[in-house]
């Protein structure tokens, strides 16, 4: 290639191509330095690349750069050290000379229960407990400390909240505000019971009166405890905003519905009790077999506890038991149905003890049990892994589906109607009827994303178990997640659980 080209020929050449001519210095044209401008797909950075010149042409100037970047929008974040540097130095390749800020996200108030609660104390001592082998596979429960009620007095703290953090904007480096969404600043509860903001600390919960506190999301409510001998035909059913201390039983047939604990120093026969907080029976629980009806049959009736905190009793017999925390029984449970969202633990702690015979059990984490099933081979199910109160979650959404869309139908039919026949809204029936079918839709949106969220709890836990400290008996029936294994031979104790084949096995 002849080393006397024309200038207009050179120039948009890359410099090594021109750089490999065999230049002569008499006849070649001067080039002067060039530069390249370039700003990300997301306006967050801005680079430089600069050409020297060849041939005694002008090198690129620092005010030719920033010219190029204002012309072009880069005009916040500029780096005029690094620009200066490679403008100096006269060639450079992707130089980083402005570069946007990223916005700092908030962080929404947050509330800190300062509560103790009996279930600590356990957490604290199954940590403590010096065999680290049993201690990865079986729970430690002391129920003489899992018994006890939560009581507070005046000025006892109950919940700190941590005022919002709000978020930081950022920029681009054409300047745009880069905003995150408002980050909300909750403050406490409306309407919360026997409780006080603290004189000295406006973030700081405290009680107003004696009673047992009730947590909730944004707050702590204190109730009054009411103490009786008996729940019988003495005393009625109950139903009150409380906590319920009885020193006798709970005899067959009653019913109790508080919002806060159930202590029961004997037992609970044959009756319905519902608990916004903890069940704890210091005996057992007891369901009736062998009644008869009205068509003189003979038929089962349990004893029913619902509970949205934990149930801790010394046995539990012919029971049906719903607790979103946890079951503990000192000594066995037999021929019952027990639902819980954590786990089920049967037997002292530190020992073999601890029996599951009959029925179904059912918890999210873990059953934990000295021995499951009987020699006579008597049907026991079990299953963790999967949240044993979807299936009724499920069915409220799915009703409420159908209402909703019934509701819509009906509407649109009424709305459709008044806008062909406007003699006939009357009384502004119209107007009404479209907001109600917004409304209706906004529902509806609302469902599906409890939908969506149910979804995710159905999904089956991996980590989930069952241990049996002793034996596993034919007739027993294991569900890990949706794998299900039946037992047909007796088996030493073990951990049922999930290998990473995916099949239930033993160890």
């Amino acid at each position: 290639m002849p080393a006397d080209l024309p200038k207009d020929l050179l120039e948009g050449l890359p410099i090594e191509l021109i750089d490999g001519l065999p230049a002569d210095p008499q006849s070649a044209a001067p080039l002067d330095g060039r530069f390249h401008l370039y700003i990300d797909n997301d306006h967050m950075a801005a680079s430089v690349s600069i050409e020297p010149p060849l041939h005694g042409g002008a090198a690129v100037a620092e005010e030719q750069v920033r010219a190029e970047m204002t012309a072009r929008g880069v005009v916040a974040g500029i780096l005029d050290d690094a620009l200066r540097q490679v403008v100096e130095q006269g060639i450079g390749s992707y130089v980083c000379v402005a570069k946007g800020l990223e916005p700092t996200p908030g962080r929404p108030a947050v509330f800190t229960n300062l509560i103790e609660h009996p279930h600590d104390h356990h957490a604290r001592a199954a940590d403590d407990e010096d065999d680290d082998e049993d201690k990865d596979t079986y729970a430690r429960i002391d129920y003489r400390d899992l018994g006890n009620l939560v009581l507070v007095t005046p000025g006892v703290p109950l919940m700190r909240r941590t005022p919002a953090v709000p978020s930081i904007p950022g920029f681009d480096v054409t300047g745009k505000v880069i905003e995150l969404a408002p980050v909300k600043d909750q403050p406490f509860a409306d309407h919360l019971a026997g409780v006080a903001i603290s004189p000295d600390d406006p973030d700081l919960l405290v009680a107003a009166i004696s009673g047992a506190p009730k947590v909730m999301e944004h707050g702590v409510s204190v109730v009054a405890m009411v103490e009786v001998d008996a729940v019988n035909l003495d005393t009625g059913n109950i139903d009150f905003d409380g906590s319920l201390k009885v020193r006798g039983d709970i005899v067959a047939g009653m019913k109790v519905h508080v919002t806060g604990d159930v202590v029961v120093a004997g037992t609970i026969e044959a009756a319905d009790v519902h608990a916004g907080g903890n069940i704890t029976v210091n005996g057992g629980i007891v369901g009736m077999t062998d009644t008869v009806g009205a068509d003189g049959q003979e038929q089962s009736r349990a004893a029913r506890l619902v509970c949205e905190g934990s149930v801790k009793a010394r046995f539990i017999y012919h029971a049906q038991i719903d607790a979103r925390k946890m079951v503990a029984a000192e000594r066995e449970i037999r021929q019952s149905f027990v639902d819980t969202g954590d786990c089920v633990v049967v037997g002292p702690p530190g020992s073999v003890k601890g029996v599951i015979v009959g029925g179904r059990v059912r918890a999210l984490m873990s059953v934990q049990t000295g021995v499951l099933g009987a020699m006579s081979a008597v049907r026991t199910e079990v299953q963790v892994g999967l949240d044993p109160r979807t299936d009724a979650k499920v069915e409220i959404l799915q009703q409420r589906r159908k209402e909703l869309e019934a509701q819509k139908a009906k509407l649109e039919k009424l709305v459709m109607f008044l806008h062909a026949n406007p003699q006939k809204d009357v009384n502004n029936v119209g107007q009404r009827a479209r907001d109600t079918l917004k409304q209706a839709l906004a529902d509806m949106t609302a469902l599906a994303a409890q939908e969506e969220e149910l979804v995710r709890e159905m999904t089956p836990r991996p980590d989930a178990y069952v241990a049996v400290k002793r034996q596993i008996y034919s007739g027993v029936n294991a569900r890990i997640g949706n794998k299900a294994r039946e037992f047909g031979e007796d088996y030493p104790g073990g951990k049922i659980r999930l290998a990473a084949a995916g099949e239930i096995t033993v160890s």
